[in-house]
C-alpha cells in the first residue's frame, strides 16, 4: 500500500499542535518540556520566552521557580549544546550526548588516556557538594595535574590548558546554576553543579528519545531525528526500523516520515494565531536543513540564520509559518519589542501580532513601568 503523501500545511499544523503553538499547554512547565523536547538554552532569556508562547500559565518568575526546585534543569546537552530538560529526562538526553561523542569534556585521546577519566570523576566528586565556578574547576585540574606527574598524556594536558580547562566542566553529567541565586539574569548560570542520575542503558536512552522527536516534532524523517539529537542518519533509521509500531508516510519530497501510532494529525485548515519565537527555537532546528519548509521557508531562512556568528534570530508566526524577526529592548523605565515583517501585514495580521508581542514583553519584563510595541 502506497504511504499517504502528506502536505506541507498538514505538517505545519501537527508541528504547531504538538509543541503547544495552536493552543497553548495548560500543565506543569516539566509537562510541557517534557511534551516539546529539549529547549535549546545557549540564549538564557529565550527558555523562558519559549514556555511563554507553548504553555498559558507561564511566567517569568514561575520559570526561574522551576530550575530552583530543579524540576527543570539546564547543561550541555545533544549536539554538545546547552538545553533545557525535565530532571526526569535528563538522564536520557546525557546518554545520546555521551553516545554521539557531544560530550565535550573528552578532549583529545579520552579513550585512551586513563588519568583523562581519572580527572573526569574528580571532577564530578568535586562538584558533588555545591555548585562550583569555572575558576574553581581551572584551580582544581592544575591542582590534581600538579598531584598526578605525567598521569595526562602530553596532548590532552595541552588541549586542556589552552582552553583554560573549560571542556572539563561543559559535561553532560553537570547541570547549571546561578553563583549569586538569581536565575534572572540575561547571562544565565554560570555554576555546575553534578547531576548524578544517569540512565542505565544507552541505546535504550537513545530509542526513548528517538520518540520523544517523533511526539514533539513529528511525523518527521531519519535524517529529521539525526540532526535533532546528533545521531548519524543510518544509526537513526536503524532504531526507527526497530520500533514495529510506527507508522509511515510520505512528505512532498518523497521522504518516509514515521509517526507515533496514537499520534494524531492537524487539519490543514486549523487556524494558526500568531506566536512569538524565541532566538535558537527549537522548531526551526528540528528537521533536516533542506527540510524545514513546513515552518519556514528557504527565502526567509536566509534572514533569520546568520552565518557569520550562527545565530538562529527571534521570529513570529503569521498563519502558521515564519514572517518576521523581532527584538526587545528591556529596561525598567520601559520595555519595548520591535516587529520586523518580511512581508506586508494585513491589518487583522497586524494588529493580532501586536496583541500577542504585548502579552509576551509583558511576561519577559514583569517590572518595567511601561510597554511599547513597534511594527518597522
Amino acid at each position: 500500500m502506497t504511504a499517504t503523501v502528506l502536505s506541507r500545511d498538514v505538517l505545519n499544523r501537527t508541528l504547531l499542535d504538538r509543541q503547544g503553538l495552536l493552543t497553548p499547554f495548560a500543565g506543569t512547565l516539566r509537562q510541557t518540556v517534557e511534551a516539546i523536547g529539549a529547549i535549546q538554552a545557549q540564549y538564557w532569556p529565550a527558555v523562558a520566552v519559549s514556555l511563554f508562547t507553548r504553555n498559558s500559565t507561564a511566567t517569568l518568575e514561575s520559570v526561574y521557580a522551576s530550575f530552583e526546585r530543579r524540576d527543570l534543569v539546564v547543561g550541555s546537552s545533544i549536539r554538545g549544546t546547552v538545553h533545557a530538560v525535565s530532571r526526569a529526562e535528563h538522564p536520557l538526553y546525557a546518554a545520546v550526548s555521551e553516545a554521539t561523542d557531544a560530550d565535550v569534556i573528552a578532549g583529545k585521546e579520552a579513550a585512551q588516556d586513563p588519568g583523562m577519566r581519572e580527572l573526569r570523576a574528580a571532577v564530578l566528586e568535586f562538584a558533588a557538594d555545591k555548585p562550583r565556578e569555572p575558576g574553581e574547576f581551572a584551580a582544581f585540574a592544575k591542582e590534581w595535574v600538579a598531584a598526578h606527574p605525567g598521569r595526562m598524556s602530553a596532548s590532552n594536558l595541552e588541549y586542556h590548558e589552552s582552553r583554560n580547562w573549560r571542556p572539563i566542566y561543559r559535561s553532560n553529567a553537570l547541570i547549571r546554576f546561578p553563583s549569586d541565586g538569581r536565575w534572572a539574569t540575561a547571562t544565565g548560570p554560570k555554576t555546575y553543579l553534578y547531576q548524578p542520575e544517569r540512565a542505565a542503558n544507552k541505546d535504550a536512552a537513545i530509542a526513548a528519545l528517538v520518540r520523544r522527536h517523533l511526539g514533539a516534532f513529528g511525523p518527521a524523517a531519519a535524517d529529521d531525528v539525526a540532526t535533532w539529537l546528533g545521531l548519524k542518519v543510518t544509526a537513526a533509521r536503524a532504531v526507527l526500523d526497530g520500533f514495529d509500531d510506527l507508522v509511515a508516510y510520505r512528505d512532498e519530497a518523497g521522504r518516509t516520515l514515521y509517526d507515533l501510532p496514537a499520534a494524531e494529525l492537524a487539519d490543514a485548515e486549523t487556524e494558526a494565531p500568531p506566536r512569538l519565537l524565541p532566538r535558537f527555537d527549537s522548531i526551526l532546528l528540528a528537521h533536516n536543513a533542506k527540510h524545514r519548509q513546513r515552518i519556514i521557508s528557504r527565502e526567509y531562512w536566509e534572514r533569520v540564520y546568520s552565518g557569520k556568528n550562527l545565530q538562529i534570530l527571534p521570529s513570529f508566526l503569521i498563519g502558521g509559518y515564519v514572517a518576521g524577526v523581532w527584538s526587545a529592548d528591556v529596561k525598567k523605565k520601559a520595555a519595548t519589542l520591535t516587529l520586523e515583517p518580511f512581508h506586508k501585514l494585513a491589518k487583522a495580521e497586524a494588529k493580532a501580532l501586536t496583541a500577542e508581542a504585548e502579552r509576551v514583553l509583558r511576561l519577559q519584563a514583569p517590572d518595567s513601568a511601561s510597554y511599547v510595541v513597534a511594527v518597522g
